[in-house]
């Protein structure tokens, strides 16, 4: 008998008495609340704004976005535009190249649904259509429904759209981040160098 086969005769000596499956793992109960949601996205280097009344979310998104700009490229997806309700300063067009966001200062894009525990959003391909703009521009903002949030990872995939599995799906947490190099935080190496999500009332 080889050693190979002394090790295995072993492996299943030990595993013959079976043991019943413990079942599914309860999610804990964590708050999906704006608040906790803002906390940890800003523990993460994002920001957190709101929430606001759908009458004043154009005004304080823009006034963001242009400080943010200091007069470069503000462009916008069609989803994110129409929940505005004002066209920003150019709206991303669904043909473009990715090489045509290279100089984007700030993007305004809509997130599907938000996450406490890990400050993350989702956004969905008919959000963001041109998925490159999401991760070339210097800065992202994100929009996002206050009563969409949700505690943890588990009831968020469950609450998304059955379309949203159609095409991309992509959940931001924060600016892009580093620490590869000596254990140093860098933000912006591999994508946005900011990122502000801007929670809103839906009523």
């Amino acid at each position: 008998m080889s050693g190979r086969d002394v090790v295995l005769a072993a492996v299943r000596r030990a595993t013959q008495t079976g043991v019943a499956h413990p079942g599914p793992h309860p999610a804990p109960e964590l708050p999906g609340d704006f608040a906790s949601f803002a906390a940890t996205l800003v523990s993460v280097g994002g920001e957190a704004h709101g929430p606001f009344a759908r009458t004043a979310l154009a005004a304080a998104v823009l006034a963001h976005a242009q400080r943010w700009a200091a007069g470069g490229r503000i462009v916008a997806e069609p989803s994110a535009a129409a929940l505005l309700g004002i066209a920003p300063a150019e709206m991303a067009r669904t043909d473009a190249t990715p090489h045509s966001f290279a100089d984007v200062a700030v993007a305004i894009v809509r997130g599907s649904v938000g996450v406490a525990e890990n400050g993350a959003v989702a956004v969905t391909g008919d959000d963001a259509p041109n998925r490159s703009l999401l991760f070339l521009a210097e800065r992202v903002i994100l929009l996002l429904d206050a009563a969409a949030i949700l505690g943890d990872l588990h009831s968020a995939m469950r609450a998304l759209p059955d379309a949203a599995w159609q095409s991309q799906l992509t959940f931001i947490s924060g600016p892009s981040k580093t620490a590869d190099i000596e254990s140093t935080l860098v933000h912006g190496a591999h994508g946005p160098r900011a990122l502000a999500v801007f929670a809103y009332l839906s009523v």
